[in-house]
């Protein structure tokens, strides 16, 4: 039996609604692109890891599949790519139920699994039962694979449905691939599925949540165009507001929240950065949805920052007033709320285009008004434009600016500090730390002001006719904003110095 050589495998996911399933597949623009007939199979697959889930941690997967009549042994590497996946993947035939590393035709990923079950066997973890649908697709500027699926996920007799479309490309470019899923999510209400039926069974075994998923760092190069910087930075940004979906639907980890908004916020950021050579076009549809998107979130994390960062550890104290554990109460069901409608705006129908025409931000051709410009040049202009931004802002003393003017001075803050995360890969530790701390500092400074101003209305919202605020209550966080001001305010004059003076280092 010969081994079949490693595919390299890009692919789309989206995940369909259930009750749209009759309708996709009698989907004209299906039908006027397929070449032949649909095929169906079933397809039931046992995934193998060892009782250390060692491949999990090297973020591979190992499934033996039956395939009608054939059985197909898979070995698939680590996942690159934002919504657009690119993987490697190893597939051999074979006639047995167990793993057989000799069919892996990768001589190093074989050694490497080899010395993995040396002592520990790969064990089933769990499984997949899945009804598969594939069409052939002949589209303008490349050849696609269709497949719908629609089954289960199954490990130690807990379940999770599983319900989505799979774009492969099968010749061509992405941007076919891409340009087709668009189409698609302007019938449908679909999303881009971040997590593969690996990942969804390992959290099924391991009876494990979403988590959230931070910001990472994007190598840059100097030489490189500016546009092509754009795109890896725009990518890093959806890998981040995709791997943050989950966790806001679940609603156990609030720095999902955080971190989704937190990446929105960024995307945002490098669109502004590069607009002179971003058309307007492009940039401001773009830049209206993510804010959108944004402002759906925001309700969700002040509530959240509100109750875990001032209401509970204030309810801690022994000078709290009675009344403080109700007005909790009345806090917690106004974030089940904010939620409620974050979770709306996640499940729509719009932000599934969001999500896509993110994913696609990368493939768009570079314009005119790019061409010629390296990323150095566009990081040193940045890094003046922002920091001159900065130093407006806060003027003679910022001490001295009333509150919408230190919110201003805390927004161009957060600029500046994302500037230099965007492009600190150009420049070398030691240049870009002092400059991060005292940014970051600041910041979060100008943050815990902002906060009591948030919180201070967020008191006033809950302030019904029918239903007032006791006045206790009232005071009693009013105080603890109070001090939070004068402190941050006091705070605020050392923390402007450490930033001010510093010396530019990217000039």
């Amino acid at each position: 039996m010969n081994p079949v050589m490693s595919e390299s495998e890009i692919e789309l996911k989206l995940r369909l609604d259930p009750a749209d399933l009759d309708r996709f597949r009698r989907e004209s623009l299906i039908h006027r692109a397929k070449t032949g007939r649909a095929v169906s199979k079933n397809l039931l697959a046992v995934y193998f890891d060892t009782a250390g889930l060692d491949l999990k941690s090297r973020k591979m997967a190992f499934r033996i599949r039956q395939e009608g009549a054939e059985r197909i042994q898979t070995v698939k590497g680590s996942a690159g790519g934002a919504g657009l996946q690119r993987r490697l993947e190893f597939n051999a035939p074979t006639s047995g139920q167990e793993p057989d590393l000799a069919l892996i035709s990768n001589e190093a990923l074989r050694a490497e699994l080899a010395a993995l079950t040396e002592n520990t066997p790969l064990v089933p973890v769990f499984s997949t039962d899945i009804r598969r649908t594939a069409w052939m697709l002949d589209l303008e500027g490349g050849a696609v694979e269709l497949a719908l699926d629609v089954g289960k996920i199954e490990s130690e007799g807990r379940s999770v449905a599983v319900c989505e479309a799979e774009l492969e490309l099968k010749g061509g470019t992405p941007q076919a691939l891409l340009a087709f899923a668009a189409e698609l999510a302007e019938r449908y209400t679909c999303h881009v599925g971040e997590e593969s039926k690996a990942a969804r069974g390992y959290a099924l075994f391991l009876k494990s949540g979403p988590t959230s998923r931070k910001s990472k760092k994007v190598d840059l190069i100097a030489g490189d165009s500016a546009w092509v910087s754009l795109g890896r930075i725009v990518e890093e940004g959806t890998s981040q507001v995709l791997g943050n979906d989950a966790a806001i639907l679940d609603g156990t980890d609030i720095e999902g929240v955080h971190q989704g908004r937190v990446a929105i916020r960024r995307i945002r950021a490098a669109l502004s950065a590069f607009q002179s050579i971003l058309p307007e076009t492009v940039r401001k549809p773009l830049n209206k949805e993510l804010r959108r998107q944004q402002v759906a979130l925001g309700p969700a994390r002040d509530w959240d920052v509100f109750l875990d960062e001032t209401l509970q550890p204030l309810n801690a104290r022994d000078d709290a007033p009675k009344a403080m554990s109700g007005f909790i109460d009345r806090a917690k069901a106004a974030r089940a709320f904010s939620y409620q409608r974050a979770h709306k705006a996640l499940r729509s129908p719009r932000y599934g285009r969001l999500q896509l025409a993110l994913v696609r931000f990368p493939y768009l051709p570079e314009p005119a008004e790019a061409k010629g410009l390296t990323t150095g040049m566009v990081a040193q202009r940045l890094l003046d434009e922002r920091l001159q931004a900065v130093l407006q802002a806060a003027g003679a003393d910022p001490t001295d600016l009333p509150e919408l003017a230190l919110h201003a001075l805390r927004i161009d803050i957060k600029k500046f500090r994302y500037a230099l995360e965007f492009f600190e890969s150009l420049y070398t530790p030691d240049e870009v730390k002092p400059w991060r701390s005292a940014s970051k500092k600041l910041q979060e400074c100008l943050g815990g002001l902002n906060d009591a101003v948030v919180h201070a209305g967020l008191v006033d919202a809950m302030d019904a006719p029918d239903r007032p605020v006791r006045k206790s209550v009232r005071n009693f966080i009013a105080a603890h904003n109070q001090a939070k001001v004068e402190s941050g305010l006091g705070e605020l004059a050392g923390k402007w110095r450490s930033f001010r003076d510093l010396t530019p280092f990217w000039r």
